[in-house]
């Protein structure tokens, strides 16, 4: 079993609370660390602080809520206690953030191993650990070498002590190839410029036309926002759902415009959310439940316009049923027989499908748009079985 401990005990240089609270895109360091851990495969994650300051209990309190329990003792052998001595544990430096790339890399050996960079200038804040080598803040050990390393502690720093006691023990040196993120939080200035690069490094892919061009610009500029807000990407996410939901309650209510607005804004706050999704490292399963909510609430609001546009006649109806039909079908072939390697910008999506609808709605012609969502999913369908028959 993978165990992932977080170091949690120094200070912010020159200032009051732990680095483990500062924040970092839209969390604190320590549930940006707890999130990577679980993303690295760790099955339980344990922190060691000596105190338990507000905003740490604050982030523990988030995390459960997303379903990552954290343990927050305050002594190394209540650590030692928990464990057995066959136990791998990933431990994180305090304050350091990093990404999977780095997590993975490690991983690859067997304990005990050291994630290391090059002794260098600009590496002089990480921990030196031979002639040329360096700390890069990450370590793999067994449940052995922790509790050998409790009985020794005294007064002494976990930290450096469990890497000297690694280092003793004939640690593998892993390096750290050129790539992944990391970057040791000791203040707010560090905290500001890791988040930054953060954001740089992100992430998300756009999927189409509409969300390279329209979309992913707009999160892009509003996602430094919303992180320093602590925006919960939880709340945009299910936020694009509600919109769809309006929306499908003011077609019903015969409120065409309104309604359609609704549903073309649901687009990049959702793309939003994703962003911020993405940038924080939430789970990969959130992203799919989140995406067959919406998926729900899109197939509700275009039922809802269907059986509203019935003046025009029952055909409207049925025009939304096939548009709904195509893109079933069109996902679980993907799901079943695969995605092409290259995607062509222009397949049919929710949000493609509803603002193609906007052009048509402007001149009146509401059935014409109906049908022309119903050409564009079958067309992406056919488009999509003859690419993954290509590949086969």
């Amino acid at each position: 079993m993978l165990t992932g401990l977080i170091i949690a005990c120094e200070d912010v240089a020159g200032g009051a609370g732990l680095r483990a609270e500062l924040p970092v895109a839209g969390q604190t360091v320590l549930e940006q660390q707890a999130r990577l851990l679980i993303e690295a495969g760790a099955e339980r994650i344990i922190a060691i602080a000596e105190r338990l300051p507000q905003g740490l209990a604050a982030a523990s309190a988030r995390l459960r809520r997303d379903g990552i329990v954290i343990e927050i003792l305050r002594r190394v052998d209540e650590v030692a206690q928990r464990l057995r001595p066959d136990d791998r544990l990933l431990v994180m430096g305090d304050g350091v953030v990093t990404d999977t790339g780095a997590a993975e890399r490690l991983l690859e050996a067997a304990p005990p191993a050291i994630l290391t960079i090059p002794d260098a200038p600009d590496t002089r804040a990480w921990e030196l650990i031979d002639a040329s080598a360096r700390w890069a803040g990450l370590l793999l050990v067994d449940g052995e070498l922790v509790r050998r390393t409790a009985r020794m502690l005294g007064d002494w720093d976990l930290q450096s002590t469990l890497l000297r006691n690694a280092v003793q023990a004939g640690a593998e040196r892993v390096p750290l190839e050129p790539g992944p993120l990391l970057a040791q939080v000791a203040d707010p200035a560090a905290a500001l410029a890791t988040e930054q690069a953060i954001s740089q490094a992100a992430v998300r892919r756009p999927t189409g036309l509409l969300d390279r061009w329209v979309f992913d610009p707009i999160a892009r500029a509003l996602a430094p926002r919303a992180m320093a807000a602590m925006i919960d990407p939880a709340w945009l996410r299910g936020g694009a759902s509600a919109l769809l939901m309006l929306a499908a309650l003011s077609f019903i209510g015969g409120w065409r415009w309104p309604g359609l607005v609704l549903a073309m804004l649901s687009g990049p706050v959702d793309v939003l959310g994703r962003q911020l999704g993405a940038l924080t490292m939430r789970l990969r399963k959130d992203h799919r439940r989140w995406m067959q909510l919406r998926y729900g609430a899109a197939s509700a609001a275009l039922l809802a316009l269907g059986w509203n546009l019935r003046d025009f006649g029952w055909g409207t109806l049925v025009l939304a049923a096939a548009t709904l039909g195509g893109m079933t079908a069109l996902l679980e072939h993907q799901r079943w027989i695969g995605k092409p390697t290259r995607r062509p910008g222009w397949l049919a999506e929710p949000d493609l499908l509803i603002w193609l609808f906007a052009p048509f709605a402007a001149f009146g012609w509401w059935p014409t748009g109906l049908a022309a969502q119903a050409a564009l999913a079958f067309a992406s369908l056919l488009a999509v079985q003859r690419l993954t028959r290509r590949q086969s």
